[in-house]
C-alpha cells in the first residue's frame, strides 16, 4: 500500500492570489467611487477613448481662454482706474485754468501753475503704472516706461526751450524780450508760437522723441476662438498728448513776464487743449470699456461651451455610483472572508490531532 503527503500549501497559495486580485479590484472600485469616473477609461471605452481625449482637450483649451481673459480683465480694470485718476487731474487743471482766465494777478496765476504741475505729475505717474510686470500704457512695448518725467533736464523741457529761443530769438528767461511778445497776429506772437510751433511738437513725431517710449499699436487678446479685442491703451493717444501740451503751456508761458494779453492767449489755448485732453481720455476709457464688455460676454459664452463639453465628457466616463458602491462592499466582504478562510487553513495541522 502506498501513501501520499497531504499539504495545505497549494490551498494557501491559491487563497493569497485570490486576496491579491480582490485587493486590486477593491482599489480600482474605491477610486471609481471617490472620483465618479472609470479607473481605466481606455480599458472601458476602447476605440471611443479618442472622443474622450478630444473633449477633454477642447475643454482645457476653452478653460485656458477663460483664464487668459481674466488676466486681460485685470489689465483693463487697472487701466480704467489709472485713466479715471488722469481724467480727474485734467478736470482739476481745467478748473484752475478757468479761474485765472482774464486775470493778471501773478499770485493767482502762480497757484494755478502749481496745480497744473501737480496734475502733470499725476498724469505721468498714472501713465507709468504697471500690472503683472507690464506697463499699461506702453502699447506693445510693455517693458518700456511710457512717459518720461518733465523737469529741467528732460528732453521735453530742453526741446521747449530750444523751440522758444529759435522762434522768438531770445530765451524764455530773458524778461526784457518776453515783455515784447505780441498776443496775436503774424509771427512772432504767442498765438502763432503755440499753434504752429508747440502744437505740432505734441501731435507729431517729436512726441515720441521728447516724451513717449510707447508704441501706437496696443496689446490685443484673443477672447474667443474667432474674436480679438484691444486690452491696453497707448500713452501716444490724444488725451495724453494734449494733457502734456496744456500743462507745458501753463508752466512755461504764464510766468515769463509776457504782457497780460499774451498771457491771456496762453491761458485760453491751455483751456482749449485741456478740453481736448479730457475728450481724448474719455474716448480711451470708452474704448477700453467696450473691450471689458466684450470679454464679459465672451466669458459667458465660453463657460456655456465648457459646461456642454463637461456634460458630454461626464456621460462617457462617469460610473454608476450605486453599482460602484455595491461592488466595493462585495469586494470588502470577499477579502474579509478570504482572510478568515486563509487563517483557518493556516491553522490546520496534524499535530493538533495527535
Amino acid at each position: 500500500m502506498s501513501t501520499s503527503s497531504v499539504s495545505n500549501l497549494s490551498i494557501q497559495t491559491s487563497m493569497r492570489q485570490t486576496i491579491r486580485q480582490a485587493q486590486m479590484e477593491l482599489l480600482k472600485a474605491q477610486q471609481e467611487v471617490s472620483t465618479g469616473q472609470f479607473y481605466d477609461v481606455g480599458a472601458e471605452l476602447g476605440s471611443k477613448t479618442s472622443t474622450v481625449i478630444d473633449l477633454n482637450r477642447e475643454s482645457m483649451r476653452l478653460g485656458s481662454m477663460v483664464s487668459n481673459n481674466s488676466i486681460a480683465t485685470q489689465r483693463l480694470s487697472a487701466s480704467q482706474e489709472a485713466l479715471k485718476q488722469i481724467s480727474t487731474a485734467a478736470e482739476d487743471m481745467n478748473n484752475a485754468l478757468i479761474t485765472i482766465s482774464g486775470s493778471s494777478n501773478t499770485d493767482t496765476i502762480g497757484t494755478t501753475v502749481m496745480t497744473v504741475q501737480n496734475s502733470l505729475s499725476t498724469m505721468i505717474s498714472m501713465a507709468n503704472q504697471s500690472a503683472n510686470g507690464e506697463y499699461l500704457f506702453a502699447g506693445i512695448n510693455t517693458d518700456v516706461q511710457p512717459l518720461a518725467p518733465y523737469d529741467a533736464t528732460s528732453p521735453a523741457k530742453l526741446a521747449f526751450d530750444a523751440a522758444f529761443t529759435t522762434y522768438f530769438t531770445f530765451p524764455p528767461t530773458d524778461t526784457v524780450g518776453t515783455a515784447t511778445i505780441a498776443a496775436t497776429g503774424a509771427a512772432p506772437s504767442m498765438e502763432d508760437f503755440i499753434t504752429n510751433v508747440l502744437e505740432p511738437m505734441y501731435t507729431g513725431a517729436d512726441w515720441n522723441t521728447d516724451w513717449s517710449g510707447a508704441t501706437d499699436e496696443v496689446m490685443t487678446s484673443r477672447i474667443t476662438q474667432s474674436e480679438t479685442v484691444a486690452t491696453s491703451a497707448s500713452a501716444n493717444a490724444n488725451g495724453f498728448r494734449f494733457f502734456a501740451l496744456s500743462s507745458v503751456i501753463t508752466q512755461e508761458l504764464l510766468l515769463i513776464g509776457a504782457p497780460a494779453n499774451a498771457v491771456n492767449v496762453a491761458v485760453s489755448k491751455a483751456i482749449e487743449y485741456t478740453g481736448r485732453a479730457i475728450t481724448g481720455l474719455n474716448s480711451t476709457r470708452s474704448s477700453l470699456g467696450l473691450s471689458e464688455n466684450r470679454i464679459e460676454k465672451a466669458d459667458a459664452s465660453l463657460k456655456v461651451q465648457i459646461d456642454i463639453l463637461e456634460t458630454s465628457l461626464s456621460s462617457k466616463i462617469e460610473v454608476d455610483a450605486y453599482e460602484a458602491s455595491t461592488r466595493v462592499n462585495s469586494l470588502l466582504s470577499m477579502v474579509e472572508a478570504s482572510y478568515t478562510l486563509t487563517a483557518k487553513i493556516q491553522g490546520l495541522s496534524l499535530v493538533n490531532y495527535l
